[in-house]
Parts: C-alpha cells; structure tokens; sequence
C-alpha cells in the first residue's frame, strides 16, 4: 500500500528527498521525489539541485559509475586519496567547483552535512588532495605547501583563480609569505642594535648589521647573544687598550706591544665573522658588495679615545694586512644568501677593480664556494689569470672548483693544470709559480674531480705527495704535499674499496710515503713522471732515494683517511697503527699520532662513539700506564721516556676528540658535547687551572711534559671540534666557554694568530648563519670539514706554509640549510610552533621521535623520517619522508618538502600565539567570556562592578582570530546596548554561540545558529502576536533537514567520532519547541480535520489576519509532521471502510511510513471516527 501512495501524484519534492537520503540512506531515498531535469546532465537551471543532490548521495552511500551515481545524477570527483565517504564528498565538491561561498548560500540545514563532511576532513586530510581542496577546508596551510613553488607570485595567481570558488568571500589575500633576510628587513629596536660609547666610529658598517632579522629576532627574542657575537667578531673600530693616564716612554712601547697582540686578533676575526654572517642577505645586483673595514688601530679610553696606530717602522703593515684584507673580503661575499639565485656575471665584473687586490680575490673565493662563479666565461677566467695577481689567482682556482664540484669540466682543469709546472710537458716554456698557487691548484683539482676515482688524476696527485724539490720554496713543500693528499683522498672519497685502476699499487705507494721506505720498486715505476725527475736534476736540495716521510706523511695519511672514509677497512686500519710499545713511540712524530688516530676513525665510522670509554679506548695501554704516574716519582724514571708518553697521549686525545666532532657534526648530540667540553676544561686547566672540572679520572701535569704551545693547540682543536658538534645553536655554555678562551688569550700575552684564528672560527661555527645553518656528515662534507680542521695551526697571518689559510673557508661546502620557520599563513608573521620529529634507527639509536619548537634545525635528509605540527594551538600536518643518503634540499627545488625553510601553519580560533601566550593562561577563553558576560547585565548595575571592564567582545575575540566575519559578529550582536529582556536573551544566545564557535573553530556555523534561531523566533513570534505576515515554509524544511542530520549522527550513520558541528541538544531543543508551537495551535484539531476530509484551507470569513495565521499554521503543521495529501487519505479511508479494517496506529505507521506519530495520531482518530459513522 505504501508503494502504491508514493505514485507520481505526490509531486517532486527536493528536501523531501535530503530528508529520506539522511534517514534512510541513499538506496532508500525515492528516486521519484527528484524533479527529472535535475537527472539530466548539463541541465544549467537546476545545476546547484544535482549537485546538492549528488553531495548527499556520495556522503550516505550512493555507489559509483564512473561519473554517475546510482541515485541518477553525475558528479565530478577532483582526483585525490579518499578513505571515508566524507573525504570523498570533499572531492566531489572541489570537482564541482562548489567552494564556501556557494555553501554560504545554503538553506542552513542543507549545509548542515556538507559542512559536517568538511569539518570531518579538517584535521588530518590526506597528503596528495589539490590545493583547491585544502582551501575548502579551510587549510591554508596545506594549500601552500601543495603549491609545487609558491614563492613564484605567477604561478600563485594563476592558482588564485581557480580557488577563489571555493575560498569564502572574506578570506585573507592567498599570496605567498617570504621572510628575506635583508637589510629592509632589520628590525631597528634598541635592543638589536650595537652601541659602543666609547668608540669614535659607532656608525662604522662591520659586515654584521643586517644579522638582525625577523627570523633570529624569533629565534633568540630578548637574549643578547647575537648583539655579544657581532661585538666580539667586529674588526671595523679601533679595539680599547688599557693603558695609565699619563703614560711614559715604557708606556708607549707597552701599548705597541698590546696593540701587535690584539691585531693579531682583529686580522682572525673575518674567518669567525664569515661563517656567523653566512648566507644571510640577498644583495642588489645594481650595487657593488660593501667590505667592512679590517683596523688594527687601537684606541685608549683613559685618553679620551686618543687613536694609537701600530708602528709602521716596527711592522710591516701591509704585509701583514695582506692575508687578513683577502679573509675580510671572503667574510664579505659569504654573506650572499644562496636564495640569491643564480648571480649575473655582469655584477661580478662590476665588482672587478681596476687593479687587482686582495678583496676581490676573496670576494671571487666567496662566491664560488656558494656556487655563483659558473656564469664565468672561459675569457672571463683567463683575463683573471693573466693579471698574475697570487691572492686573485688563489680565490678564482679554488671559488671555480668549489663552483664545478664533482662535474671534472674539461676547461676547467685545463686551466687549473697550467698551475701545476711539475705536470707541464717537458717542450712547455718554464714557469715560475709561488708554491702557494701551486698548491691551491693541487686543492682545486681535488674538488673538479670529487668522488671521480678518475685514474690519471689520481696517478697525477699521487706524484705530487712526493714530488722532489724543484727550486721552491722548501718551507712550504709540506704544505704542498698535503695539498695534494687532500686532492687525491676528494677524488676518490670513500671509492677506496670499488675504485677501478691500480688502488692496491696506489696504496702501497702511499704506506711508503708514511713509513719511509727507498723509491726503486719497478712496480712503483709508473708513477713517477718525467716532470719529477726533471726537478730533482735542477733543484737545489739532493733528497737522495729515501722518502721524506716528515715532507709526505701527513698528505698520504689524510688521502688514505677519504679514500677509505666510512668503508670499516680492517686492511686498511690495521696498516695505520697506533704505537704500541716505547720503542715505536720513539720513532712515530706525535702529530703523525693523531693524524693516525684521525684516519682510523674515519674509515671505521660506525664504530665512533661519544662516550669516555670510547676515547680512552684510543689511547694504548703502554700510553695510558705511562701516563698514570704523571706527579708521582716513579722507579723507572730514568728508563721511560715521559715526555714522548705524555705527547703521544694528548695527541691521541685530540685526535679521538676531532674524529668525535666530525662523526656528530652538527647534529647538537648532548653526549658529545659534554664529552668534548668535558676535555676542552680539562686542557685549560693543565694550561692554568682556573676552574673546578669533573675530569678526576684524567691524568694531571701534562704541562711539565709538553709545552704550552702543544697545549694551547690542542684546547683549541677539541673547541673547534665542539662546536662543529653544536654548529648553529648559539649553545650558551659553549659560548661562554669561547667567550673565556678569548679574553684570556689577549691579557695573558699568549696569543698568536692560529689560536685567534681558532676561537673566532668557532665562534662563527657555534652561531653559523646567525643559526640558521649547520654542518652535514655526508662524505664531501666531512672531507670538507678535515681540510678546515687540518691540525696544523698558522703561526701568523701570512704563514701558508703547512697549510694554506684560503683552505680555511671551505668548511661552507659542509653547510646545510636545515633551519625550518613556521609562519601563520592568516598573519604571514613568523611564529613558534612545537613540532615533532621522527628519525630512523641507527646503530647508535632506536627509532626516535623528539619535540622541538620553531624555528629549529632539522637532523639531516638520511636519517629523518617526519616532521608533524603538535600542540592544541595549531591545526596538526604532517610532513612524511623517505630518508635518502643525499644532501639536504637546495633552496628553490620544486621537490622541497618545506618550501626552502617555511613551513605554512594555521592557528585555531580560541588560541593565542605562544609569542602573546606563552604559558597558554589567556587560551582559557571560556574564562574570559564569562567575565565579558557582564557587559550583558542590565545598566543599572554598578558602575564600580566588574561589568564596565574596559575590554569589549570585539577585542577579546580580535586576540584570538583574524576572522573578520567573528569580529563584525561581536561587534554587531554582541554588544551592550540591550535593555528588553528578549534583547538580552538574543544576546546571551550570541555570546554562547560566539564561545561555541570559537572555542571549537567553526566561524562558519554562526551563521546556521543564527539561521535556525531566527527560524524559531519568527515562529514564536506568529504564535505570540495576532498578524503573520509572512507564511515562508523555506525554513521549517531546512529546519527538518537540520533535525534530520542530528539524528543521522545519533544514530551512527555519518561519521560521529567527535559528534555534530551543532549541539545536539540545541537541534533537540529545536524541535520540542516547534511541536510545541503546532500542538499548542487553537483549532488545529478542526482545521486538520476539515483539510484531511476535503481538502479545505481556513476561509477568511470576518478576520483576515487570523485567517492567514491558521492557514500559515496549518501549511506548518503538514510539512512538519509530513502529512499526506487529501487525496491519499481519501484513497486509504475508503480501503478501510470496503475491507473493513479496524484501523489503528501500527497499521496508520505502516500506510504512511513518512508521518510523524503525532500526525499519526489525528489520522487515527479521523479512521476511527469515520468506522464509527459507519
């Protein structure tokens, strides 16, 4: 019977359709109460009806054709992961282009499940979803980090247009957020900026000015390390001597004396500034790069700041500005961010003076190390060349190399082999090149070919570790022999064990130039060269057939050290012992001993731990005996050699503690940190005890042993060491440490340039980048960082002689960019954000997660494996990744899972940034609305009370969101201007609503709050009063559907984990107090029956207002409730009265599954009455 009343004479009703597909589901929903032309494709009148239509049906299970569904219209799904039917629902509406605006437009019940779906997928949508449909969710944040490049504003406005439907009207301009650290972006407070009283030039520009940005103003906040590190690493003002007031002639030679002391500081400090300003401004191309001044002038405050220049009849100051003038010049070009992008090679030339000097030879040096110098032509090389200026040549060798790594591009090498006369052909015309040139070209080489194992480059290289003297300087012939170790360990790094070629002869050959051994084996043969004998013929030293193992050692074990880096070679280890016995400690150099130490360490990478037992166990137990008795009066006094035990046993130490810095090279490893400034105390104080330390497991004396150059070396070492560990973290202790080490140096008259060079290097290392960068492990890194580290200190500031100074800065090959900043897409203002971070197990470690807040330093691209937004302020995203054994992302890739360092977050409404809530006390914003609800008190209330708070709604809610829709809310309908007791009603309700809103982050549902109240009010309103002026049943439909969804979520069939987008107990209340309302109707039992028996409508009769009030009712009463039409129940009564059929409620149920109960209820009275006529 009931199929037979759901015929075509009922006509199409679209909410009646809503209504039974959120009941009943989609298959139960009749098809037949779709209007046709909404089945129809491609029909543009009732366009919005299908896909309203298709939405629910996707959203309670309709099944799918491809397009089509089976409840007869299409839909157009976007492409993307769905796992939920509400996911799906998502992708069906950014595939119709149907956004929050058209939403908006929605009979607020109708919206009601759409929101629901949306509101559902909010939190954690998946990870591959078009941006268009982060958008609808109101995920700014993931629509941006979608975005493949969004710092291309092109592109980003393209993409504008296709989100603007589904973005809502009053949503913030989508436009990508940069935060540049530049100049402009300074922060000008006086808490940023260096004041200096007592210096004559305070406005002087020191290079570290633009340090200061918005980033590291978030980073450090009120903590003055940053403003404590630019005092320190400034060598652009005169530097404060103490001297007397009135001095006399001993005097003036005092602050001479003072003066070469301290310049030998200011001329180290632009290797430290170097690596703390590095890659932080992006500089105009239409202006030259600016160089702080290097001034070794002294000035003395007890005089009036009276100026004191070095003495130019003492001092040579030129040359000793030489070198110091190249570094200032590479601090300089390193602050050129990498953002830069790629670097016009017109500005280069611009930059080029007239006559060459040192400060475009390092400015060149600088940009090659940051890549820029490929936009060189090969005229433009050679015309640098040919200008024969040595610090020029030096910085365009090494920038080209360090520009072309890896690529062995065959212009490139030629050029750099022109440099090398022992590889000239014997018909080359001869030239005489500095043995510096020659070595940075042997360096240069070493980085064309990295990682290659190219063989004739690395039979060439092996040459060189023992080539003869030819004439040059033999001062500088070990330099050169490292030189070419390292060259020949960057060619075939870590290829030791799959290098193709002659590797077994090659190492043998290297082992012989570590031991000492005579050069006649025929196997041996093939790698000397013509050129070698031809400089031994003509040089001015006879080295005879033995190798000069003092000359070759140091290269050959450094070359085996990267060969071999990280294969664990047991071979190759065993071959590079560690003395065992006082007889070999006898003739084993103790600097060869940590080289050793050094070497074997980096082959056996996994075996390095931080730990005192892993250290101690470096050290041989002949050593460690002998150093045991170190102060006590030992018997065998005079049969052991004390002082090779003791140099042996802090050269291994040292060794141990380099190998420990570079194995956690900025990873910030707690262990190894307290372990190696555990060792560094422990050096200071055999120097000049000056603090309590834990080290009473240590022997003590080693000063009376070693002197205290070997010393002041070694504390050094382990601090550079340190804060290779900590690169980037501004770690307070270690700073202070650095800070000690310093000052010290300068009063005690102790300090030379290499030490200087030292501190300020690490000092640069601990805050490298302003914080913003720190060092990887990869292979290449890490050999970049041996060369940087190389044990062998300069003695001043021209002494190239062990070591070229320029090598100094190759440590920016070893950076990484894995500094990550949260900015709030609704602000675009930086904010700190705790995240969580997961690495992948090692062998040191279990699979890990740790909490970190932004912004902060990522672990390294091979061992992370997420990165996820936590915390209750912030909507949570994750960032999956597949950890790979390759360098962190450049700045700009496409692929770039953060966006080149920031990261997009979306704060919740009802929560405060950390920056004005730190502590999250004004989070609690149920506590603040209830004292905001004074201010909906009557105004007789007492002005001296709590309700005449100077903080209004507007202002508490504009501190928790952005919104503009929240605030124009607050400021319209939660004022406190009510004086009516329904005034103050309504605005208690918008208060509440306000805080329902807020505190859950759904600004969207006050509109359907507001909807379905004012729904409710114009119905009391008619019931109350004598007139209805309006008999709109729009809203009771929407109404019913909104009833409808609250029981769909009720009873489970829409996903109901954190329950409905509006309190059930709200709808509930919704709709006892309309049943009220029609059951409370006078006449409505009179009039129900006259419509169910003919079908009539209350006549106006004497009262037309009454009239439209019972008609508008009645209307009300029939859509609530459902009742069928006349025709219907005239159809069923007259079954009844020819069957004869007792009627009753469960058969009424039965006739009209539709029907409420209590409509239900009147039809059963009707029958009834009707049996009993009969």
């Amino acid at each position: 019977m009931s199929q037979y009343l759901s015929t075509p004479r009922s006509p199409p009703s679209l909410f009646r359709w809503l209504e039974n597909c959120l009941q009943h589901g989609c298959g139960s929903a009749n098809i037949c109460d779709l209007p046709l032309l909404i089945c129809k494709d491609g029909t543009s009148i009732v366009n919005w009806g299908r896909k309203i239509v298709s939405f629910y049906s996707l959203l309670c299970g309709a099944d799918q054709s491809g397009a089509m569904l089976s409840s007869g219209v299409t839909c157009n799904i976007a492409p993307g992961l769905y796992h939920t039917r509400e996911e799906l629902v998502v992708l069906g509406m950014v595939g119709e282009k149907f956004g929050l605006q058209h939403l908006d437009l929605l009979p607020a019940g109708v919206s009601l499940p759409l929101r629901h779906a949306i509101d559902k997928c909010r939190e954690c949508p998946p990870t591959n979803w078009p941006a268009a449909a982060y958008v609808l969710l109101g995920r700014e944040d993931l629509a941006l980090l979608h975005l493949s490049d969004p710092t291309k504003y092109v592109e980003l406005d393209f993409t504008k247009s296709s989100l603007i439907s589904v973005s809502t009207p009053y949503m913030l301009p989508l436009h990508p957020v940069t935060i540049p650290s530049s100049v402009s972006d300074t922060l000008e407070t006086d808490s940023t900026k260096l004041e200096d009283v007592d210096s004559l030039e305070g406005s002087a520009s020191d290079g570290m000015e633009h340090i200061f940005n918005s980033s590291t103003q978030l980073r450090y906040g009120r903590d003055l390390r940053l403003n404590e590190v630019r005092r320190l690493l400034c060598s652009a003002r005169p530097v404060s001597i103490q001297t007397p007031a009135n001095p006399t002639a001993s005097d003036q030679d005092f602050q001479q004396t003072q003066l070469w002391h301290l310049a030998q500081r200011t001329t180290a400090l632009p290797f430290g500034r170097g690596a703390f300003t590095l890659g932080t401004i992006c500089t105009l191309l239409t202006e030259a790069l600016a160089v702080p001044k290097l001034v070794l002038a002294g000035r003395l405050p007890a005089q009036q700041n009276a100026m004191v220049n070095l003495d130019p009849n003492i001092r040579n100051i030129q040359e000793l500005k030489s070198w110091p003038e190249f570094h200032n010049a590479v601090a300089a070009g390193l602050r050129l961010s990498p953002l830069q992008g790629k670097m016009s090679r017109t500005w280069i030339l611009y930059n080029k003076p007239d006559e060459p000097n040192v400060t475009h030879a390092g400015l060149l040096l600088a940009l090659g190390l940051h890549g820029h110098l490929r936009v060189l032509t090969i005229t433009d090389i050679f015309q640098y060349y040919s200008l024969e200026h040595e610090s020029t040549t030096v910085g365009l060798m090494i920038g080209l190399a360090a520009s072309y790594r890896g690529t062995m591009q065959p212009s490139i090498s030629k050029s750099l082999y022109v440099h090398l006369p022992a590889r000239h052909p014997s018909s080359f015309p001869e030239l005489e090149l500095p043995t510096l040139i020659q070595s940075a070209a042997l360096i240069s080489v070493g980085l064309l070919y990295e990682g290659s194992a190219h063989p004739q480059t690395m039979q060439i290289l092996l040459s060189e570790i023992g080539r003869r003297s030819g004439g040059d300087n033999v001062l500088e012939r070990e330099g050169y022999a490292v030189s070419a170790g390292f060259s020949l360990g960057l060619v075939a790094l870590g290829r030791g064990q799959d290098a193709i070629g002659y590797i077994d002869t090659l190492v043998d050959r290297l082992f012989q130039y570590i031991v000492g051994k005579e050069l006649h084996s025929d196997r041996l043969h093939l790698f000397s060269s013509s050129a070698d004998e031809h400089n031994r013929s003509t040089g001015q030293i006879i080295d005879g057939n033995l190798v000069n193992i003092d000359v070759t050692a140091p290269g050959a074990i450094i070359a085996l050290a990267l060969m071999y880096l990280k294969t664990e070679s047991e071979l190759i280890v065993s071959r590079l012992p560690i003395p065992q016995t006082q007889f070999e400690l006898q003739y084993v150099r103790p600097d060869f001993v940590l080289l050793h130490v050094i070497a074997r360490n980096l082959i056996m990478w996994s075996r390095i731990r931080p730990s005192e037992d892993w250290i101690q166990s470096q050290v041989p137990e002949v050593v460690k005996n002998g150093v045991k008795g170190l102060g006590n009066e030992m018997e065998d006094i005079y049969e052991v050699d004390v002082e090779a035990l003791v140099q042996a046993y802090v050269n291994v130490l040292v060794g141990a503690c380099i190998s420990l810095g570079l194995r956690f090279a900025g990873t910030r490893d707690a262990n190894a940190q307290e372990l190696l400034y555990k060792y560094a105390v422990y050096f200071l104080n055999e120097i000049k005890p000056v603090c309590v330390s834990n080290c009473n497991g240590l022997p003590k004396g080693l000063s009376v042993y070693v002197d205290r150059g070997t010393l002041e070396t070694c504390l050094h070492l382990i601090v550079l060491s340190l804060c290779v560990v900590m690169a980037g973290s501004g770690h307070l202790q270690t700073f202070r440490f650095l800070k000690f080490l310093r000052n010290r140096s300068s009063a005690d008259g102790h300090a030379y340039f290499g030490t200087q060079m030292a501190v300020s290097l690490a000092i640069g290392f601990l805050f490298l980048g302003g914080g913003t960068w720190t060092f990887s492990t990869s292979n290449s890194s890490i050999a970049a960082l041996l060369i940087t580290l190389y044990p062998r200190l300069p003695t001043g500031p021209n002494d190239n002689r062990c070591h070229l100074q320029a090598f100094r800065h190759l440590y920016v090959l070893a950076t990484e960019a894995r500094w990550i900043q949260t900015v709030d897409v609704d602000t675009g203002l930086p904010v700190y954000v705790p995240v969580e971070v997961t690495i992948k197990e090692t062998d040191l470690y279990n699979e890990t997660s740790f909490c970190e807040v932004t912004p902060c330093s990522l672990p390294e691209r091979a061992i992370l494996k997420a990165v996820r937004v936590c915390g209750p302020r912030y909507w949570p995203q994750v960032i999956e990744l597949c950890p790979e054994e390759q360098a962190w992302w450049n700045s700009g890739d496409k692929n770039h899972p953060f966006n080149s360092g920031v990261l997009y977050v979306k704060r919740k409404v009802g929560a405060c940034s950390y920056v004005d809530d730190p502590i999250g006390s004004q989070s609690l914003l149920s506590r603040a609305m209830h004292k905001m609800s004074a201010t909906t008190q009557p105004k007789s209330c007492s002005p001296s009370t709590e309700c005449t708070g100077e903080v209004t709604v507007d202002q508490l809610v504009s501190t928790f969101s952005s919104d503009p829709s929240l605030i124009a809310f607050a400021q319209l309908f939660c004022d406190s201007s009510s004086t009516t007791r329904s005034e103050l009603d309504f605005q208690e309700f918008c208060l509440q609503v306000l805080f329902e809103c807020v505190s859950k982050d759904r600004p969207a549902m006050l509109q359907v709050y507001l909807s379905l109240y004012a729904t409710i009010g114009y119905m009391v309103d008619s019931f109350v009063s004598d007139t209805c002026t309006s008999s709109d049943t729009l809203s009771l439909s929407s109404l019913k559907i909104a009833v409808a969804y609250n029981e769909a979520v009720s009873n489970g069939r829409l996903t109901n984990l954190r329950g409905g987008i509006v309190q059930s107990a709200f709808l509930g209340s919704l709709k006892k107090r309309i049943e009220d309302i029609l059951n409370s109707c006078p006449d409505m039992n009179s009039q129900l029956c006259a419509y169910i028996t003919s079908g009539e409508w209350p006549t106006n009769n004497n009262n037309n207002n009454n009239a439209n009030k019972s008609r508008t009712f009645l209307s009300w009463y029939l859509q609530w409730y459902s009742v069928a039409s006349p025709l219907d129940i005239k159809t069923v009564a007259n079954k009844i009265q020819r069957d004869k059929i007792c009627p009753s409620v469960a058969l009424l149920r039965l006739v009209f599954p539709s029907t409420h109960i209590s409509a239900i209820g009147a039809l059963n009275r009707y029958y009834s009455s009707f049996r009993v006529e009969d």
